[in-house]
């Protein structure tokens, strides 16, 4: 890793190791590194001299998860130029604010994006080269290109983040920060060389691009690509290509873990599952060691503003500590800090604070936001969190949805992780809502809105019962809804303002 300097020095180094060896895997499609390495330096040629761009200028990518977009991804690291993403979920706004925001030159896109996108970009007034168009054809039909020279410093990649309010902001990686990623991808994965990644996260999400694709590149290892992944098609990827690695969220893992014919599947290559995004319940984590009996299971954490993951768990913790992001990795330094700066005590509950050098560089075109949130050296997430007396870390919430019944602090994540524990609970959200009538003394109320396993006849009140014999008086919610499914921004994220408004 030392003598790596860039994205694009990672792609070559495996490219000159491993030249026969698979990259990835698209349906019935296949390239290897040395075909993506010479993919890459002729779309690289193509692009510098069919469009006169320069190393730094930007370039949207608008595409599903294909072998494409990792020949558009390393093309442009061969250039010099800037990947952005776009989340082809957005709606027509946000997809038009991210190209032009970052004033991308043009836009690579799969041909069949959500209208939504495709409208977006038509607003925006992009060029726009289609995948398997007759441009991007002679494109990889171009002399290949020297790759450009970059330095560890400069930009390499530009991600979106993706929040319930407001527009998109711009996340930037260099190739120096970019590098560390991968690292701890690696470590805090165990990924090797001879595994076989399932890739079903898009590549516009962090998780993807900063660190599942290019660690998978960097170990010169397999990625099997899912576009539009659902049980079936997951299950039938792992026996067809001996999968050994599967990273998702916690929801998708229960519809796998939930398949009737799973017994009857062969899937004994799968090593290890690592999942984030919300709490994993316990029902889902015993059905998963079921599943899964030779897999480890791994709870990973980290933000769009950081460099890297910055937690994860053990496997025994799956079990002992389901509700732990566990212990910040080697080289991530956090503190909990209560509202007058002190450092919090075991167990107590505080602001989780990042060392400044953990964080990205800042966002595109609006350092001040970022900075804004530096204090001292230290970032503040956002999140409340707390550490026990062995060091794990337990998120609480986000610090703006804290709900106070009657002066009481009540976290919103140690309700929903308390609700997920039910049997029958597959998903829940807790928000506060005002209280009113003969309880409007006590300001808020605590609401719940819970989505039940399929067919398991949940009822509210064992679900009360259940929160009373768990949680103090203060924290049990006073509202129970039942629903089929949460409201969630394009890339995943519960959207608990709809929740306080209805």
């Amino acid at each position: 890793m030392d003598r790596l300097q860039t994205l694009t020095d990672v792609l070559r180094a495996s490219a000159a190791k491993f030249p026969a060896k698979v990259a990835a895997i698209d349906g019935d499609r296949a390239i290897t590194y040395g075909e993506l390495a010479d993919s890459a330096a002729r779309l690289a040629g193509g692009l510098t001299r069919g469009y006169r761009l320069e190393p730094g200028d930007r370039v949207a990518i608008a595409s599903p998860t294909c072998l494409e977009y990792l020949i558009a991804y390393w093309g442009l690291q061969w250039a010099g130029l800037v990947p952005v993403p776009v989340n082809i979920r957005l709606a027509e706004e946000g997809v038009a604010h991210v190209v032009g925001h970052t004033e991308s030159a043009l836009v690579l896109e799969h041909p069949h994006i959500p209208a939504e996108a495709a409208r977006g970009l038509e607003a925006s007034g992009i060029v726009r080269v289609e995948f398997g168009g007759p441009r991007w054809g002679e494109l990889l039909g171009s002399a290949p290109e020297e790759p450009a020279r970059r330095a560890p410093d400069d930009l390499a990649i530009i991600m979106h983040t993706s929040g319930t309010t407001g527009l998109p902001k711009g996340a930037m990686m260099t190739h120096g920060t970019s590098l560390f990623n991968i690292r701890m991808a690696v470590l805090s994965w165990g990924w090797r060389h001879e595994d076989v990644h399932l890739l079903v996260i898009p590549l516009f999400h962090c998780t993807a691009a900063y660190s599942a694709m290019p660690s998978s590149v960097y170990l010169g290892s397999t990625l099997v690509l899912l576009a539009a992944p659902d049980p079936g098609s997951i299950l039938d990827a792992i026996e067809a290509h001996c999968v050994t690695t599967f990273l998702g969220v916690p929801s998708l893992f229960h519809l796998v873990a939930s398949r009737r014919d799973l017994a009857e599947r062969e899937v004994g290559s799968l090593r290890m599952v690592g999942y984030s995004g919300s709490p994993m319940s316990t029902a889902t984590i015993r059905k998963l060691r079921q599943a899964f009996p030779g897999a480890s299971l791994h709870n990973f954490f980290g933000l769009t503003e950081t460099i890297s993951n910055t937690h994860v768990t053990a496997d025994r913790d799956a079990d002992e500590r389901p509700d732990s992001i566990g212990k910040p990795l080697p080289e991530v330094f956090q503190r909990i800090l209560l509202e007058d700066g002190a450092e919090a005590a075991p167990g107590e509950v505080g602001e989780l604070c990042l060392a400044r050098e953990n964080v990205i560089p800042g966002y595109w075109r609006d350092q001040e936001r970022l900075e804004d949130a530096v204090s001292d050296g230290w970032f503040h997430t956002g999140d409340l969190a707390a550490v026990d007396d062995q060091g794990y870390t337990y998120l609480r919430g986000r610090k703006k949805d804290m709900i106070i019944v009657a002066g009481e602090n009540v976290y919103a994540l140690e309700v929903e992780r308390v609700l997920v524990q039910h049997p029958k609970v597959l998903e829940a959200a807790v928000v506060g809502v005002p209280a009113t009538g003969a309880a409007a003394y006590m300001g808020e109320i605590v609401k719940a809105v819970v989505v039940p396993e399929e067919g398991s006849g949940l009822e509210i009140k064992e679900l009360r019962r259940f929160c009373i014999e768990r949680l103090a008086s203060y924290q049990v919610p006073q509202k129970i809804e039942l629903r089929a499914e949460l409201p969630r921004t394009p890339s995943g994220k519960v959207i608990k303002r709809l929740l306080v408004e209805e």
